[in-house]
């Protein structure tokens, strides 16, 4: 379904959590070079040159600042370092945007067609929301459970190349410079305690039990160093044994002692600080703080109360639809009784870690060769179907990995294979649709592979677009040919009806004043899924990331909005591979931007069409 968690740690960092930078750069070397930038059209450049000079500029910009990112993307050359997560940096950082912004604002749009024209406003939009953020939220996630910049350390440490001596020497680096990067997060902390800008009290209790958790004793069994148990056949045994030595050397020297101090420092320091409420409403600033998640996440203008609205209706809808299929299958028990005696029962559960592999990859192999009927163009990359590592099956729900951006490395759907017996097959089709194909794969790899596009824009993460995206391939389960019994239509209802009940829950908390039990008994209630430990978790994840959950529902409603819309005003001209074609073929970018496409593609297809029939009628003699 949705168990993106390790995905979103590292998309979300790259978007709402930018102020998360990199290596401290020269704040007068760099504005030197941007008025060198702004001398352009003398040295002969046109605005267009000077535009995709400065997506360029971006790009490496977003890079430098955010070496993780560009571990994740294939790029090696920040391999040795973090970012930069201190207050001064992130002052320095904010200011660059403004520059950025200024340079950007120094070249007519009017002047501008194409791609040009969106890349501009795609680059503006990002630009102003970074500085907003800045703005606004800055230190907030300093701690945090869910998207803390610890979890970014362990995610970009295991999936490092280590493929030569200088890709190990880079993750020697790395644990080296953990200590640098623990007081820069611990200063980031103390100020969000002055400016009162902190998590709940159980968001910081959760993150000390995490770090914890990763101060594993014996160096070679933790995942830091889990390159350094296997050497590729090219490193020599004296350098094996060389970089070996230096990496236990590292986590002994470097990230344990780093890493007990920021424990220490949460037990001690920001906890007794931390607010005893869940909700934003209740903090000061809260609310502005709130209104800004919103509008992040959705990319759209709809208040909370709306969206708490769409989402009360969206839940009765859904239950509606769960209810008719219970009834097809001349079931009168309750959805809980539904989901306990029938989706829980014995013929619908695994055997063995291999079983759900066989059984996950089938399918998605069943929804590739369907996927020409309903998409004119299909990604080279490949993916894979692959179990949760171990590191992490226990603590991990399904998620995605992109390939990196050069291609060297596929992508993957991470299977949660742990407890078999616990893993119910009936939910199964729409997980596969959302995470792999047509869902995160087909989307990412697509923008990825589009010519033409600006490197930015290939990185650039809106969650409700993204998962919006996800959450609307589930819906073309039956013209895949899935969801052929009424229990995998009756699992899809049950996951969509989860993020519908997301809408509801997440403004309640962050805008009316709910209790944490009383969002519990909520998503419990609503018949979303039948355990109600699964919904405590969920309804944590809402407290420590406000808005988020938002943006998939938000996002698939409004991509389904504009298909009936298209299918409307083109009658029988509609064809959705062409609808799906205008919907994927920008990448990433804010629902407002992607409704003017859409609306645009129906304005020139009707002209088209329009124009073919006056074609075709006889002369008049």
């Amino acid at each position: 379904m949705d168990g993106d968690i390790q995905s979103n740690v590292r998309a979300q960092g790259r978007t709402l959590m930018r102020n998360r930078t990199t290596k401290p750069l020269k704040y007068g070397d760099f504005a030197a070079f941007v008025l060198l930038l702004f001398a352009f059209p003398q040295l002969g450049y046109s605005q267009n040159d000077n535009l995709h000079k400065l997506f360029s500029d971006y790009y490496e910009f977003q890079l430098r600042e955010d070496p993780g990112q560009a571990t994740f993307i294939g790029r090696t050359e920040y391999n040795d370092r973090w970012d930069d997560p201190s207050p001064e940096h992130q002052r320095q950082f904010r200011k660059l945007l403004q520059e950025l912004l200024g340079r950007l604002q120094a070249i007519p749009e009017k002047s501008l067609t194409g791609q040009d024209r969106l890349s501009y406003r795609l680059l503006d939009w990002q630009l102003r929301d970074q500085i907003e953020s800045q703005d606004t939220i800055s230190t907030f996630y300093s701690v945090n459970q869910l998207i803390g910049g610890h979890l970014n350390i362990f995610s970009a440490m295991a999936i490092a190349p280590a493929n030569t001596v200088k890709d190990y020497e880079n993750q020697i680096a790395r644990l080296r410079a953990l200590p640098r990067w623990v007081d820069q997060t611990i200063a980031a902390s103390n100020q969000a305690i002055a400016e009162k800008k902190l998590q709940p009290r159980l968001v910081a209790n959760r993150e000390a039990v995490q770090l914890d958790l990763e101060m594993v004793s014996e160096p070679l069994q933790s995942p830091l160093l889990k390159a350094f148990t296997k050497f590729p056949d090219s490193i020599t045994s004296v350098e094996q044994e060389r970089l070996r030595a230096s990496a236990v050397d590292a986590y002994s020297q470097a990230f344990l002692p780093a890493w007990h101090k920021l424990r220490n420092y949460v037990l001690a320091t920001y906890i007794p600080a931390a607010r005893d409420s869940v909700g934003l409403s209740q903090m000061p600033g809260g609310a502005a703080m709130y209104a800004f998640f919103v509008k992040h996440m959705t990319t759209t203008d709809y208040t909370p109360e709306q969206i708490h609205e769409i989402g009360l209706k969206e839940v009765a809808r859904i239950q509606s639809e769960m209810l008719k299929i219970r009834q097809q299958l001349n079931f009168t028990g309750t959805a809980e009784e539904f989901s306990d005696q029938v989706l829980n029962a014995p013929r619908f559960r695994f055997h063995s870690e291999q079983e759900i592999l066989t059984h996950g990859r089938d399918i998605a192999k069943r929804i590739d060769p369907e996927l020409p009927r309903l998409f004119k163009m299909l990604p080279r990359m490949t993916y894979g179907v692959a179990a949760i590592p171990a590191d992490r099956a226990a603590t991990s729900s399904e998620y995605y990995e992109e390939p990196a951006l050069d291609g060297s490395r596929a992508g993957y759907f991470f299977m949660r294979t742990i407890d078999p017996e616990k893993e119910s097959s009936c939910c199964l089709e729409a997980t596969i649709l959302h995470e792999s194909v047509p869902g995160h794969h087909l989307q990412i790899a697509l923008s990825f592979e589009t010519p033409g596009v600006p490197d930015f824009r290939k990185i650039s993460e809106f969650t409700a677009y993204t998962e919006g995206w996800a959450m609307y391939a589930e819906t073309l389960g039956s013209a895949l040919h899935m969801y052929e019994t009424p229990y995998e239509q009756y699992g899809q209802l049950q996951g969509e009806l989860f993020r519908a009940a997301r809408l509801v829950v997440d403004t309640g908390i962050h805008t009316q004043g709910w209790t944490r039990d009383k969002a519990i008994d909520y998503m419990y209630g609503s018949g979303a899924d039948p355990s109600r430990d699964y919904m405590a978790s969920e309804v944590d994840r809402y407290i420590a990331w406000p808005g988020q959950a938002l943006a998939y529902k938000i996002g698939q409603l409004k991509i389904l909005e504009l298909r009936t819309l298209a299918e409307k005003e083109l009658g029988p001209k509609f064809d959705i591979r062409a609808f799906h074609d205008v919907v994927l073929r920008n990448g990433s970018i804010p629902l407002n931007i992607l409704e003017e496409q859409v609306r645009e593609w129906i304005s020139q297809t009707r002209k088209d069409a329009s124009s073919a029939k006056n074609d075709s009628r006889p002369a008049n003699n």
